[in-house]
Order: structure tokens, then sequence, then C-alpha cells
């Protein structure tokens, strides 16, 4: 009977480990620039939602730089033959540069709850198009920055509708960090696409690193082999004689 009361805490004690064994929380509110609300409203009748025109709304849980307030939110649906990056649920996602392309580009700033002298790494997807980038100064530019670390990216597309996943990472200096996109105005782009934006913390040294789907898979095989053993501890045949 104790042979079967540990089997269960055991495989019970590494389910939970499998089960919580996820990659870290996204810090970031609304990243995939979901229609959150139903506040989307197609006013350049192109199937986006542009701040430069009238009836523009914001997006939910972002907020605009100032001084350059001049992007647009993309609908899955538009007449510009793109769509949102790989891995996006909502099909929402963001052009900084505005409809009508004019400078300075615009850009976009949320703040994220951290922890003073924690690291983190921000992950998000820079697009551009073959339609409306091309190579040089006509490439895909923006600035991200977080925490005093910034950096400028840059995409030249091979396709119509090209996506590159980016990270800056950073060492938050308060209890609250900005992290901003700023479309590049040194750039001539007509398109600097953003999606699938992320923040998650980077864990401590001192614990070392494990790759949350690599360790399900073993813990998996190890609960499999354990119901195995369990089973053959606690059914016993009958070696009794008649």
């Amino acid at each position: 009977m104790n042979t079967l009361k540990n089997c269960i805490w055991v495989t019970a004690a590494l389910s939970a480990l499998v089960s919580g064994g996820a990659a870290a929380a996204n810090l970031v509110s609304n990243g995939d620039f979901d229609n959150i609300g139903s506040v989307w409203v197609n006013n350049t009748g192109l199937g986006s939602d542009d701040l430069q025109t009238r009836g523009a709304t914001n997006i939910p849980d972002w907020t605009n730089v100032p001084g350059a307030v001049n992007e647009f939110w993309v609908a899955a649906t538009n007449g510009y033959s793109l769509s949102a990056a790989p891995g996006n649920g909502s099909q929402y996602f963001v052009d900084l540069t505005g409809q009508a392309n004019n400078k300075p580009y615009g850009g976009l700033e949320q703040v994220i709850a951290t922890t003073a002298g924690a690291k983190y790494t921000l992950t998000f997807d820079l697009g551009a198009s073959t339609e409306w980038n091309s190579s040089g100064l006509g490439a895909a530019a923006l600035t991200a920055s977080a925490a005093g670390a910034s950096q400028l990216f840059t995409l030249s597309p091979s396709g119509l509708n090209q996506w590159a996943s980016e990270t800056l990472s950073f060492t938050a200096t308060g209890s609250s960090t900005t992290i901003e996109f700023l479309a590049n105005s040194a750039y001539t782009s007509r398109y600097v696409g953003l999606d699938n934006v992320s923040v998650q913390q980077v864990p401590s040294s001192s614990v070392p690193e494990i790759d949350p789907a690599s360790a399900a898979s073993g813990l998996t095989l190890l609960l499999g082999g354990l119901a195995i053993l369990c089973g053959r501890r606690v059914v016993r045949p009958d070696r009794r004689t008649v």
C-alpha cells in the first residue's frame, strides 16, 4: 500500500512540474494588436485604421509616441497585399509609416511592470514588403528602446510579405519600464510592420536555464516509465500454493 501511495505522490508531483514548465509570462499587453473592445474602424476604406485620417481610434493598451503619431492599424483583409506575422492570433498588425507615409513616421510605446536590476528580453517581428520597401534607405527601419537600451533594426525584403523576428535585451532600472518602437524617418520606407511584441524576464543566472519543451518531453517519458514501474510493484502474482 505504501508503494502505491508513493507512486501516486511522485507521479502527481512530476505531472505538476511538466505542466508548470512553460515559458515565462509575456509582460506586454496586447502584443499582437488585437481589436480589443471592437474599436477598430476602417477609416481608409482599405482595411486599416489610420491615425491621420478622420475617425481614427487608438490601439488598445498602446500609446502613441509624442510627436510621432503617424501609424496605422491594419486588419487581415486589406488592400496592401500584407498580412500579420506568423503566430499572430489576432490577424491585426501595425504599419509605423501611416497611410500617407508622411514624416516623421509613427511610434508606439507601453509601460510594463518590471523589477529593478532584473534582466529582460524584448522580442518583436519587423515587417517589410518588396511592394513598399527596397534595399538601403528604402528598407523597413525602426528603433526599439527600453530602460536605456536602444537599437536600430532594418529589413530589406525579398518578398511581398516578409517578417523577421528581432530581439533587444535590457536591464530594468525600476518597478516599471517603457518599451518603445519608433520608425526611423531617415529612411524612405513606405512600410514598417510591427507585430508579436513580447517581453519576458530572463531566469536568474543562479538557476540553470532549461528549455521548457525539452524538459516537458523528458519528464513525460519519465512519467510513462514510472507508471509502468508502479504497476509492476503493486500488481504481483499470487504465489500461494493451493
